[in-house]
């Protein structure tokens, strides 16, 4: 097809493949190209003292050390350069506990002088430095050229194509406008730094120790030894880390960690828009009002507070798959359920209700209520034989595909008490808005969260905005619209009973995410409820779940005006105005975090983010106490010697010796699933919690031998890892091969009804 357009005959074309090509070498060769180390232990006086000289790259400033004390300073680089952002660094933090820290920076251009410089304390004895390169820019080159590539390639094939078989002006404008829409959401990201919010170093903490785990093969990713001066954290087990692979990855080939989150950022941006606008066609069977609510939803002022205000990437990622919850329940509750194929509709929030389990589990739990809600409402449809069926399958294949992260989610969480148990007693009201809010129109860059205290002064940007405010208004008017094109009034009644149902959740949604909702009074009348609701922790969260319904809302409204007696040059205008007015105020806010934010972060050495970052230490056990969670020698009972010993993440090895019964305190933060064995006949050792909340092995009296502790986790997660992979792969394939046999029913008709064609002419 291409190559009779002239695609291959074009010597443009081919010129522009030669240079690629040539592009693709150089970035391979490249990776053949320096690396190692630059300055040795015995030459490092001179990197100390004189600099030395460095073309461009990414290199790794290595300091061997000993010290103790809360505060051992940093170290880093410091070149002499006149040209712009030469040096992308940051001073590295010494910690008490280890012997080697790293500094890693890049260099943007050749210098002359480079040189260590110390700001350690006066306790510190330096044993050793080293400067390494590696190939890390070589690499970040290769993935520009081949994204690139990729890109100019798909839209010249694209171009060649349009020239023959003109593509359709609504395929036009859903081709260019989701990228846009994607440029336009991500304008934040679109710097070289990262804007600080509560949640940023958390998650890039979370980033980071996803990218180690892939790189040492430890999937999948149960504890991470890093966090809490190497005790552990299990926020992998409560948090699930599935959609921060892919700036994981992007870490992996060499990207800065503030450059791998600002990127993170935009790749969600396209996936909202993009799953947003695959549901909501799908809904409404029109590809501009797909657009219509790909847009309302991808710049609703919630979506990008929680982005860029909060550095929420739990919620916002979550947000990725709300619209598909609202495809497939859509699905389920109007279409017929004699037609064939109408079993298969639990596919859809399956897929939903598997993102959200991943990405936040809070989302989940809100998601559910409201699915319940709706459920009870639509009663009589929802036990119908083969609907009730279908919401069978839907929780079933759920549980069943995600049991890898559910079993060992659920196994933890009942075996010990943690702080986010705390917020089971938590009266939450005083954290819901002010109705007032509901209403705002200019959705600022506001940072206040205390209304309590402060009123709206400088309040976050927390609502629906201005266009999905207009929509939920006009559909009061629009709803009993009778469309001209469509005269089945069956199929009118549906969308009007659907629109009316989903703008009552909205309302309740909103409500409920108010100061004027009960919810201490829910939190008085039962335990079971102050549960649920101290786990909430922020009423506004229920926002995003408005948000996705209040945007169905406008795209139903929109369907009514553009059939009704308005007609639809008019109607399309409305709705061409209501977008304009989401892009205006989006514009707005989005501004307003660029200028007002007054804190940023440019993040170029990974071990500068700590291991302390645990936001509110929801998962650290209830008898923890966190100012002991830093780097200490283990802690010997009565009457124990230990020799040679080692600590590798969270395994621990070590020769031990005993007179009378003891025990041997490790620094390791104890969950269920620590190991420790007789490291030559494999003898299983006693475990228990000791102080602190440290793991505690229990040493029989005269005891002699190597012991190994390590995290092996439970037998049966890991056959709940068996079950969810064999669901899935059985899942694509018999999915595959119905896709295929329904495609060959399709061609089959169409090759029919043309021969029949042909045959009456």
């Amino acid at each position: 097809m291409l190559g009779e357009s002239g695609f291959l005959k074009n010597k443009k074309i081919w010129v522009l493949l030669g240079l690629e090509c040539l592009l693709l070498l150089l970035g391979i060769a490249g990776l053949f190209g320096r690396s190692g180390v630059v300055v040795d232990r015995e030459d490092a006086g001179r990197l100390i003292e004189d600099g030395v000289s460095l073309p461009a790259g990414h290199y790794v400033l290595r300091l061997y050390y000993a010290g103790e004390g809360d505060n051992l300073g940093s170290f880093g680089v410091v070149t002499e350069s006149d040209r712009h952002r030469t040096l992308l660094a940051n001073e590295a933090s010494v910690w008490e506990g280890d012997s080697v820290r790293e500094c890693s920076f890049f260099l943007t251009d050749s210098v002359e002088t480079c040189k260590a410089v110390f700001h350690l304390s006066e306790n510190v004895e330096v044993q050793g430095l080293e400067l390494h390169a590696t190939n890390a820019g070589q690499r970040v080159f290769l993935f520009w050229v081949i994204a690139g590539c990729l890109l100019l390639n798909g839209i010249l094939v694209i171009c060649m194509y349009h020239r023959k078989h003109p593509i359709p002006m609504e395929k036009q404008v859903v081709g260019f406008g989701l990228p846009a829409l994607m440029v336009f959401a991500s304008l934040p990201a679109f710097v070289d730094y990262a804007i600080y919010g509560a949640d940023l170093i958390f998650h890039m903490r979370r980033i980071e120790t996803l990218a180690d785990a892939i790189r040492l093969g430890e999937l999948p990713v149960r504890m991470w030894s890093v966090w809490l001066g190497g005790h552990g954290y299990a926020s992998s087990f409560f948090y699930g880390d599935t959609c921060l692979a892919v700036p994981a990855v992007l870490r992996l080939i060499g990207f800065t960690p503030d450059a791998a989150y600002r990127m993170f950022l935009v790749a969600v941006n396209l996936a909202t828009a993009w799953v947003a606008y695959i549901s909501f066609k799908g809904c409404f069977r029109n590809r501009y009002l797909g657009f219509f609510g790909s847009l309302l939803y991808t710049l609703a002022p919630y979506r990008m507070y929680n982005m860029y205000n909060r550095a929420a990437i739990g919620e916002t990622t979550a947000m990725i798959f709300l619209p598909l919850l609202v495809w497939g329940f859509y699905r389920i509750y109007t279409e017929d359920p004699g037609k064939k194929g109408y079993l298969w509709n639990w596919v859809i929030p399956v897929i939903g209700f598997s993102g959200v389990i991943q990405s936040h589990a809070l989302t989940c739990e809100m998601t559910g209520f409201f699915v319940i809600v709706l459920c009870l409402i639509l009663w009589k449809k929802t036990f119908r034989r083969r609907t009730f069926m279908v919401l069978s399958c839907t929780v079933i294949m759920t549980v069943v595909i995600n049991a890898w992260y559910l079993v060992p989610f659920l196994d933890l969480m009942f075996a010990d008490q943690y702080y986010f148990g705390n917020n089971a007693g938590m009266l939450i009201q005083s954290r819901g808005v002010y109705p007032a809010q509901i209403f705002y129109t200019l959705q600022a860059g506001g940072s206040s969260s205390r209304y309590v205290e402060n009123g709206m002064l400088e309040a976050e940007p927390i609502g629906l905005g201005v266009a999905l405010l207009f929509c939920m208004f006009l559909w009061l008017v629009v709803r009993r619209y009778k469309c001209k094109e469509t005269g089945d009034l069956i199929v009118q009644d549906k969308k009007k009973r659907a629109g009316d149902i989903v703008w009552i959740l909205t309302v309740i949604a909103l409500v409920m995410s108010t100061s004027w909702f009960p919810w201490d009074f829910l939190s008085h009348a039962n335990k079971v409820l102050a549960s649920l609701v101290g786990s909430i922790q922020f009423p506004t969260r229920i926002t995003s779940v408005a948000t996705v319904l209040g945007v169905f809302v406008a795209c139903v409204t929109g369907e009514k005006v553009i059939c009704s007696q308005w007609g639809k040059q008019k109607g399309w205008t409305g709705l061409g105005i209501i977008g304009a007015a989401a892009v205006l105020f989006g514009g707005y806010q989005l501004n307003d975090f660029l200028l007002t934010r007054d804190s940023f972060l440019r993040l170029y050495t990974p071990q500068n983010i700590g291991s302390a970052a645990v936001l509110g230490a929801e998962y650290l056990p209830l008898d923890a106490d966190i100012t002991h969670m830093r780097n200490h020698a283990p802690v010997l009972g009565n009457g124990v010697t230990l020799d040679g010993y080692e600590k590798k993440g969270l395994a621990v090895r070590g020769y031990v010796t005993t007179g009378e019964a003891s025990y041997l305190e490790l620094p390791l933060l104890y969950y269920k699933g620590y190991r420790a064995v007789e490291g030559n006949t494999g003898e299983e050792l006693a475990l228990i919690k000791g102080d602190n909340c440290d793991v505690r092995v229990l040493l029989p009296e005269d005891f002699s031998g190597q012991i190994r502790v390590w995290y092996a986790g439970m037998w049966y997660w890991h056959l709940a890892e068996a079950v969810s992979v064999i669901a899935g792969i059985g899942f694509l394939v018999y999915y595959g091969i119905r896709r295929r046999r329904i495609s060959k029913i399709v061609c089959a008709a169409t090759d029919s009804r043309s021969e029949s064609v042909k045959a009456g002419v």
